[in-house]
C-alpha cells in the first residue's frame, strides 16, 4: 500500500511533465491502457496458480484456514510452502523491483509550450529566460526543458494549495466520487470470494475478471481521442453513472452472465470517466 501511494501519484506527474494541454488527455489513456495490459495477463496467471497450482496437501491459505476450523487441527502440510496466494504475492513484488529499477533511467525534464504557441509570442519571453539564467548562446529549440521543483517550506506549499479554490473544487469531485470507487474495491476484494462461494473454487474468476482490460485496452483510445475536446468533468458525470449502474445486475442475478454484464457496464464507464479524472487531477495541480 505504501508503494503504491508513492509510485501513482509520481506516475501521473510524470506524464504531465512530458505532455502539453494539447495532448494530455489522451497520454493519460494510453496509460490507462498500459496498466490494462498488464492487468490482463494478471486474470490467467490467477487463474493458473489458484486453480491448477497445487502446493502441499491443501491448494491455498484459504482452504488451510477452512480445514482447520472444521476439524480443529492443521492441514496435512507442515511448515512453510509456496502456496497460490503466496505465489501471486511474489510475482508482484518481482514485476514491482522490475519497475524499481527502470525509474532509475527516467530524465527530470519537462516538455515546452508546443512550436504554434511559442509563435505567438512566447518564445521571446523564452529567450529571456535563458539569458536571464546566465546561458549563452540560443535556447535549446527541441522542446524539453530541465525540470525546477518549487521551493519554500512544505506548510507554505500546503497553505497556498489549500487557499486555492481549484483544489477545493477537486476535493469536492473525490468526495463525491467515492461511491463509484468502492466498486472497484469489491471488484478486487470481494467480488473473487462471492464468485468462489457461488459456483465453486475453480470458476474461472480470473478470465472473467479479464473483461475488463481487455474492454478498457479497446476503448480507452477511442474514447480518448474522440472526446479530448470534451470537458473532463463532463465525461466523468457521464462516466460514473454508467459504472454505477453495473452492481445492480450483479444484485438481480446470481449467475455467470450477470457477473459478466456487471464486468461489461462497469469497464465502458470506466473508459469514459477514470482516464478523464487523471487529466483532471494533474491540471488542478500547479507545476512543481
Amino acid at each position: 500500500a505504501l508503494g503504491t501511494s508513492l509510485g501513482i501519484p509520481v506516475l501521473m506527474t510524470g506524464i504531465r511533465r512530458y505532455t502539453h494541454e494539447t495532448n494530455r488527455g489522451f497520454a493519460f489513456g494510453i496509460f490507462y491502457v498500459v496498466m490494462n495490459i498488464a492487468a490482463l495477463f494478471s486474470g490467467p496467471t490467477v487463474d493458473a496458480l489458484t486453480i491448477w497450482y497445487k502446493a502441499g496437501s491443501v491448494d491455498d491459505d484459504a482452504d488451510a484456514d477452512n480445514e482447520e476450523e472444521a476439524t480443529g487441527a492443521g492441514g496435512a502440510t507442515t511448515g512453510w510452502y509456496l502456496s497460490s496466494y503466496r505465489a501471486i504475492v511474489l510475482l508482484a513484488i518481482l514485476a514491482n523491483a522490475v519497475a524499481c529499477c527502470i525509474s532509475f533511467t527516467i530524465r527530470e525534464i519537462k516538455l515546452e509550450t508546443p512550436a504554434s504557441v511559442v509563435a505567438n509570442g512566447a518564445s521571446e519571453k523564452r529567450n529571456d529566460d535563458w539569458e536571464t539564467n546566465g546561458h549563452g548562446g540560443e535556447p535549446p529549440t527541441s522542446g524539453v526543458a530541465v525540470f525546477r521543483p518549487k521551493t519554500g517550506s512544505p506548510r507554505k506549499i500546503l497553505g497556498e494549495i489549500w487557499k486555492s479554490p481549484s483544489f477545493r473544487r477537486y476535493l469536492l469531485v473525490v468526495v463525491i466520487l467515492l461511491n463509484v470507487r468502492q466498486i472497484f474495491r469489491h471488484l478486487d476484494a470481494t467480488w473473487p470470494k462471492y464468485m468462489v462461494r457461488e459456483f465453486g473454487p475453480n470458476v474461472p474468476k480470473g478470465t472473467i475478471y479479464d473483461i475488463n482490460p481487455a474492454l478498457i485496452i479497446i476503448l480507452v483510445p477511442i474514447v480518448s481521442a474522440t472526446t479530448a475536446h470534451i470537458d473532463p468533468l463532463v465525461m466523468i458525470h457521464v462516466g460514473t453513472y454508467i459504472s454505477a449502474a453495473s452492481v445492480f445486475f450483479l444484485a438481480m442475478s446470481t449467475t455467470i452472465w450477470s457477473s459478466c454484464i456487471f464486468m461489461v457496464l462497469l469497464s465502458i464507464g470506466e473508459a469514459i470517466w477514470s482516464p478523464r479524472l487523471n487529466d483532471y487531477t494533474v491540471s488542478v495541480a500547479e507545476e512543481g
